[in-house]
């Protein structure tokens, strides 16, 4: 059995903890099945230090908070795809220390496309990496223990199904050709 760590309790409880707090900003987890059928996540550098993060920001007036998340990933990191409409999960950074941390509502998006021509493509770089390999390059120690609950077995559901289809693409290409013969 694996053993919790307090982080993802504590994530788990994310949402009980903030239910009187405003979400300041959505981000979105932005990701897709590789070929070694592995979830891959994608990261983008922050404008001003030049460190790993999810695209993120303001919320619009009355923009929905996966709209937000959404708008962000194509501004920020240049692709587009499925967001659902439920958050994975929240987390807090600071942005400046005089000023209570930022709590970002993260919704995760499934990446059907990526696009050369995005809003911030000259301000960052962006780059896929395996989920503990972003868990790694992320500081804020909520959104790590965010990655490593996609990991686990305990995943949403939505990510367990995008693997298990992609499996099952991945033994059809293999067996194709003896069933042919």
């Amino acid at each position: 059995m694996r053993t919790q760590t307090y982080l993802l309790k504590l994530a788990a409880k994310t949402p009980e903890l903030l239910a009187r707090r405003q979400v300041d900003q959505c981000g979105a987890i932005c990701w897709r099945i590789g070929d070694q059928s592995a979830i891959e996540v994608l990261l983008v550098t922050s404008r001003d230090t030049g460190r790993w993060v999810i695209p993120k920001g303001n919320i619009d007036k009355k923009e929905q908070l996966h709209r937000c998340a959404q708008r962000e990933a194509l501004e920020e990191a240049g692709v587009e795809g499925k967001i659902w409409k439920k958050a994975l999960g929240y987390y807090t950074y600071v942005k400046d220390t005089t000023k209570p941390p930022f709590v970002v509502s993260v919704f995760p998006l499934l990446v059907e496309s990526e696009v050369r021509d995005f809003k911030e493509r000259n301000e960052r770089m962006r780059n896929w990496f395996t989920i503990s390999e972003a868990a790694s390059c992320v500081e804020e120690p909520e959104l790590k223990g965010l990655f490593r609950l996609i990991a686990e077995e305990g995943a949403p559901k939505y990510f367990r199904k995008a693997i298990e289809k992609q499996a099952d693409r991945f033994q059809l290409r293999t067996l194709r050709p003896t069933l042919s013969t």
